[in-house]
């Protein structure tokens, strides 16, 4: 045990020291410098420098750094000719980058897949894929306030596949596209070379060498793979203006680039062919027997034996990622059914809820309704005893005022008579008369009992006096009656009634007696 310790030991601390280096290297900073440089090493140094990276940046939960590698990794294994396995990685982790919110891997992911179905003569899958990272890049490029190289490279995708499809003049439109994406005018080295490219494809030579000038310099000193494209579209340039010995010049020089960069290896066996015409052209047959039979051999380890099962292989892998899109569909579809329903089912019970809460209003209501027209009833009930009683306290006060006429007429009677018995009768008289009229109000207020609280609210200055005439004119009484009940004048009577007017605040056309009803 003591003597495995040591070994322990120096085992953590090497671990240790890799991840301190590992830490070092994979910094933010220092990525976002050096992938570009490091994409552009042999495919042996950069596939390893972005697959360590990859396994660094998943271990530290880095998806975006982790995501940029494995379309690194994509292209590389691309570069290579090994399209199955690009192919494999950029859909394992396209549903990673469509998840997160930074869209720089999933436009680059679409770029990735416009190159391989191009590979396998996709155009329209090709093209497709192209523009969705167009789509992408300038949303990216607005929402992150990037530089506007990143619209510019997704522009000139765009051009290059239409470059592939032969429609020059689309391509053409693109890459006007990304000078004006640019927005000055310093040279776009890699837009000038697929400017060069589609006017030699147009046969417009002058052009093409105009925009090819100083283009291969510039790649061969960024060691950019792209500059075994160039060499060998130059190489077509010179061949067409019958400049043989330059045309073979550039042919090598792509060749060259293409094994020393282990880059565009599908590209070889078209390098040799065009090779070999020209030596065959130049009776070199020999050179051009081995430039042929070399071209043969690529081409079938490339795109015969090999390429039929990548092809098949190929075709299997994009119906299985068609069948999964089309579930995934079909899915999304079934979940908005599913919410549709759940809205349905939502809008159903509110829909009865609200149709209960109407028929509850509704009883409500009736009930309410029912209940008013009771107290109505009992109003006009109330209103219709009430009505009852003042008759009958009317009748009766009627008939105390004939009693009382009558009874004047026989004082009158005693008093030529008998002044003495009159004077002893005319006390009681009275005093009887002052009785009936406190039985009469008594009975009145029983009867009408807020009728003076009323009156007082609405008119404080009323007299007790005041009130009394008031208690009469309510029961219709006309002046004689009332001075007969009262023991006063009709003049008097009158007077009390336009003093009433007064402080009630009646104007000449308004009757007293409709007022004091209606309190």
């Amino acid at each position: 045990m003591k003597k495995c310790l040591p070994l322990m030991l120096c085992i953590l601390t090497t671990i240790n020291s890799i991840s301190q280096v590992l830490d070092s290297i994979y910094t933010e900073e220092r990525f976002n410098k050096e992938q570009y440089i490091m994409a552009q090493k042999n495919t042996e140094k950069a596939f390893g420098y972005f697959s360590e990276g990859a396994t660094y940046f998943k271990q530290k939960c880095n998806i975006l750094n982790y995501l940029i590698c494995i379309n690194y990794l994509a292209d590389i294994a691309h570069r290579k000719g090994h399209f199955n396995e690009a192919f494999d990685l950029i859909w394992e982790a396209l549903p990673t980058a469509d998840s997160i919110e930074n869209k720089k891997p999933l436009y680059k992911f679409h770029q990735m897949l416009g190159i391989l179905y191009t590979a396998f003569g996709k155009d329209s899958i090709a093209l497709k894929h192209t523009k969705a990272g167009l789509k992408l890049a300038k949303t990216h490029a607005l929402k992150m306030n990037e530089s506007s190289n990143t619209v510019i490279s997704s522009y000139l995708d765009v051009a290059v596949q239409y470059l592939e499809m032969k429609n020059y003049n689309k391509a053409l439109v693109y890459l006007d596209s990304c000078y004006i994406a640019q927005g000055n005018l310093k040279k776009l080295y890699f837009v000038d070379g697929v400017y060069g490219i589609t006017y030699l494809k147009k046969k417009n030579y002058k052009l093409s060498k105009k925009y090819f000038n100083n283009i291969l310099p510039f790649l061969e000193k960024q060691n950019n793979g792209f500059q075994t494209s160039i060499s060998f579209h130059i190489g077509e340039l010179k061949q067409a203006l019958n400049q043989t010995d330059s045309a073979k010049f550039y042919y090598k020089k792509s060749l060259r680039a293409i094994d020393s960069l282990t880059y565009n290896i599908k590209l070889k066996p078209i390098v040799l062919e065009a090779l070999s015409v020209l030596n065959y052209e130049t009776k070199n047959y020999i050179e051009a027997y081995k430039n042929i039979q070399q071209s043969k051999i690529i081409s079938d380890s490339l795109f015969n034996a090999q390429s039929i099962l990548n092809k098949q292989l190929f075709e299997i892998k994009n119906n299985y990622k068609k069948a999964l899109e089309k579930k995934e569909v079909q899915l999304q579809s079934q979940i908005k059914i599913l919410k549709a329903n759940k809205r349905a089912s939502l809008w159903l019970k509110l829909s009865i809820g609200v149709l209960i809460l109407f028929i509850a209003l509704f009883f409500i209501a009736v009930k309410q309704r029912s209940k008013m027209k009771q107290m109505a009833n009992l109003r006009e009930k109330n209103k219709a005893i009430l009505n009852l009683k003042n008759k009958e306290l009317t009748s009766n006060a009627l008939q105390i005022i004939e009693k009382e006429s009558a009874v004047k007429e026989l004082l009158e009677a005693i008093e030529q008579n008998n002044p003495e018995l009159y004077k002893t009768l005319k006390r009681k008289y009275k005093l009887t008369n002052k009785k009936i009229w406190d039985d009469f109000h008594l009975r009145f207020t029983q009867v009408n009992s807020s009728f003076y609280d009323k009156l007082l609210e609405k008119h404080p200055d009323l007299t007790p006096t005041d009130l009394k005439h008031c208690a009469l004119i309510k029961l219709n009484f006309d002046s004689k009656e009332m001075s007969h009940l009262l023991g006063i004048s009709i003049n008097s009577v009158h007077m009390a009634r336009s003093r009433i007017r007064k402080k009630i605040g009646l104007q000449r056309n308004d009757n007293l007696t409709n007022y004091l009803t209606l309190i």
